[in-house]
């Protein structure tokens, strides 16, 4: 379940204010949160933590709530930090002095590294623990990573890093050919973060309309849940959107997505094509091909190509064009193999009728 917490710097988004502070608050990668509820209520949390998985997926957001986690200064070292005390609140407004968050693609070369390991002896100026988390850490230069590879060792009890990627293969330090051990990914406790499944996604966004009071639509959560691919914090920018545009009309929402328009790709372009020259068995096989869209995507974007044929036909394509676009413009609400097959229906009543039928 999750809860609205507006940001103390005003940047209140959707995606932000719903940001889970809480271990219970995360949706799926209930492995990982079991893990992490473990290392926190036993006291046992690995010093240095790798959280790989694609973006937008938890890692970041998983890194903050166990500083919390280790720095609630009313409930001490748990999985449950109380959100309220003076170190909790810093950590959630990112004023802490103790807790910092490096921007590696900003700021992951050596001279930033070196003063971040300068201070790591001194004990915590406020804080429990000192908690160092790097954001896209595979972008960290080998001198850094060399720096940080003492003290990755556990060398310091008050400190803990955890480090944030999508591409763990570039933190590789070892050289190629040979068969030892990465000295940097060998210190690591890894834990991989994985995209949500769709029920999941749908029961996020379905708590955040009800929360927010949204007079949301049952399809268009659908529709979100399948653009996503998986993403949560996609799902939620997709949903402000949505909501800033306030029609929650389905053609208007595939505009708003603009996940495939008439020049974004060559398959697109080829399945119009199939389809305008009547050849089913072409048209089934592009459309098999693509599988970085949905089906009502796909659905939108050749409703667009045929209205645009139909703009600069004479009267009587125009009208054969007309009925192709009775078939394009129902919406396909359903997702996976039955919005599939539904389309395969539609692509085959297009080519009938572009075939003279």
């Amino acid at each position: 379940m999750l809860f609205r917490r507006d940001s103390s710097f005003g940047a209140n988004d959707i995606h932000l204010s719903y940001r889970p502070y809480l271990v219970d608050e995360m949706f799926g990668n209930d492995v990982n949160k079991n893990i992490v509820k473990n290392y926190l209520d036993s006291k046992k949390v690995p010093h240095t933590q790798l959280f790989i998985g694609d973006p937008g997926c938890g890692k970041t957001t998983m890194a903050r709530i166990m500083a919390l986690g280790l720095n609630c200064e009313k409930n001490g070292v748990s999985s449950n930090p109380c959100l309220q005390c003076d170190t909790c609140k810093s950590i959630i407004s990112e004023s802490n002095l103790d807790v910092k968050e490096v921007n590696v693609g900003q700021t992951g070369g050596k001279d930033h590294v070196s003063a971040i390991v300068s201070d790591l002896p001194f004990a915590p100026f406020h804080a429990r623990y000192k908690v160092i988390i790097f954001d896209e850490a595979h972008m960290l230069t080998d001198a850094a990573k060399n720096l940080l590879l003492k003290p990755t060792e556990g060398k310091y009890k008050h400190v803990y890093f955890m480090f944030c990627t999508n591409h763990p293969e570039k933190l590789m330090t070892k050289k190629r050919g040979s068969s030892e051990e990465d000295a940097f990914l060998s210190r690591c406790s890894v834990l991989k973060f994985g995209k949500l499944e769709k029920n999941l996604i749908e029961q996020m966004l379905t708590n955040v309309c009800e929360f927010e009071g949204i007079d949301y639509k049952s399809e268009i959560i659908k529709l979100i849940t399948d653009e996503c691919k998986g993403v949560p914090r996609t799902a939620l920018i997709l949903l402000s959107k949505i909501c800033a545009e306030g029609s929650w009309d389905i053609n208007t929402v595939g505009s708003i997505f603009g996940l495939i328009s008439d020049e974004d790709t060559e398959d697109i372009i080829n399945l119009y094509k199939a389809l305008n020259s009547g050849d089913f068995k072409a048209a089934v096989n592009i459309f098999e091909k693509i599988e970085y869209a949905s089906v009502e995507s796909i659905r939108i974007a050749m409703t667009k190509f045929f209205v645009t044929g139909m703009k600069k036909s004479k009267a009587e394509n125009a009208r054969k064009l007309s009925r192709v676009l009775d078939i394009l413009t129902e919406p396909i609400y359903e997702q996976g193999k039955p919005g599939e097959y539904k389309f395969y229906n539609y692509m085959f009543k297009v080519t009938d009728i572009v075939n003279g039928a």
